[in-house]
This record gives structure tokens, C-alpha cells and sequence, in this order.
């Protein structure tokens, strides 16, 4: 296997120039500054947990910094393969997102669910099943982009599992999955549309799912938060 085979996956990408994909590239910085402003968060609510002595808040455990890492790393992933374009950047990309959607899965179902060990991991093995089987039956319909139609349905679904325990957390989750879909168009319109527009909208769908991202991690960072009864 050629780990240096050039991909040409992209609307906007023209040759093998590392800069080729100059929107593509950059727009990855979306996932730092998202990143970012969830460490802030993340921040302010453990001060605000410890100044009113809020008990067993998401800001006091590292799940929520677990995810905020996966955040900035799928970032640096998604930059490596749309300036390098090869197969080794190419995994780079795929792996660090599909691990974030696998471990908010699980952490979903722990926090927002009340599941015991045991039902979050075997609730896990059921979505990655989802992951891997699940797009085929839309990829006829929205090609490549079928990979992450697993996890829109999984964000809905939690923002209707969610709705009885935490109002806001189920709207967030909700917001977060209108975004989602709007985020999924513009990467399903980026060859259609590439006559017309030759940079493509594939750095849309970053921009967009870097949002995506923040609001989850910002929803489960505040989820116990919202339980109590104050919001941070």
C-alpha cells in the first residue's frame, strides 16, 4: 500500500500543490478556535462549580477535555490531509472524527441517560455497527457524505431522549443537529456545484461542523449544570 498516494477528493483541490486547497486548509482553523472557546467554558464552570460547591458537575471530570483534545486534533487532522491530500493524511482525518463520535456516544449515554457501564459500552458497539453498516442505506442518496448520517440521527435522537431531563440540553442537541444537516449539504453540494463555484463549499461543512462540535461539548459540559438548576 502507497501511505504517499495522492487523493483528489475536493472541488477546490486543481494539482499536488501542498496549497492547493488553500479554503479547505485554512477553514480547519474553525476546530482550534472552537476548541478553544469550549476550554473556556470547560474553565468557567469548574470555577463556578467550586465557588458554589456544585457536586459531581461534567466540569469536574476530564470527559468533557477528552473531547475538547479530539476537537483540536480533528482540526490538525483535517488540515494535514487537505494540504498533503495523501493516504496517510486522508487517516488522520477520518480516525480522530469517527473516535469523537464514538466516545460522545458513550459519554451521552453515561451522562445524559443514566446507562451503567456496562449498557453505554454494549449501546457503543451497536452505533459503531451503525457506522460501519448504517450509510449504505443512504449512500445512494447523499454519497460519501451517507459516513456521518449515523451520527446526525444520533444527535436527534438524544435531543428527544434528553428532552424530559434537561430542556436545554435537548435544544442545544437539537440546534446541533440543524447544523449538522445544513453542514452535510454543503459537503454533499461540493463537486455538484464546482463548475459554477471552483472553490467548492467544503470549507463550509468545517466551518459549520466545528460549530456542530462546540455545541455538543458546550451541552455536555453544562448538562449536570442545567440539572441543578443554574446554568453556567
Amino acid at each position: 500500500m502507497d501511505w504517499n498516494q495522492h487523493l483528489n477528493q475536493y472541488c477546490e483541490r486543481t494539482s499536488t500543490a501542498f496549497w492547493s486547497e488553500p479554503l479547505n486548509a485554512i477553514s480547519n482553523a474553525a476546530f482550534i478556535i472552537a476548541a478553544l472557546f469550549a476550554l473556556q467554558i470547560w474553565l468557567k464552570a469548574r470555577s463556578n462549580a467550586k465557588n458554589t460547591q456544585i457536586t459531581q458537575t461534567n466540569a469536574q471530570d476530564n470527559a468533557a477535555l477528552v473531547l475538547i483534545a479530539l476537537l483540536a486534533i480533528i482540526g490538525i487532522g483535517s488540515f494535514l490531509f487537505h494540504t498533503f491530500a495523501t493516504l496517510w493524511s486522508m487517516l488522520a482525518d477520518v480516525i480522530p472524527i469517527a473516535i469523537f463520535m464514538l466516545v460522545y456516544f458513550y459519554l451521552a449515554t453515561r451522562r445524559y441517560m443514566g446507562a451503567n457501564l456496562l449498557i453505554s459500552l454494549g449501546a457503543t458497539l451497536l452505533f459503531f455497527g451503525a457506522m460501519a453498516f448504517g450509510p449504505r442505506l443512504v449512500e445512494g442518496i447523499i454519497g460519501p457524505t451517507a459516513g456521518y448520517f449515523p451520527a446526525l440521527v444520533a444527535i436527534l435522537l438524544f435531543a428527544g431522549l434528553t428532552r424530559s431531563k434537561s430542556q436545554q440540553t435537548s435544544n442545544a442537541l437539537l440546534l446541533a443537529g440543524i447544523v449538522f444537516a445544513v453542514s452535510m449539504g454543503f459537503r454533499i453540494l461540493d463537486e455538484p456545484i464546482c463548475s459554477i463555484l471552483p472553490v467548492g463549499t467544503h470549507s463550509l461543512w468545517h466551518i459549520l461542523n466545528a460549530t456542530v462540535l462546540f455545541i455538543l461539548i458546550r451541552a455536555f459540559i453544562r448538562f449536570k449544570t442545567y440539572l441543578d438548576g443554574a446554568e453556567s
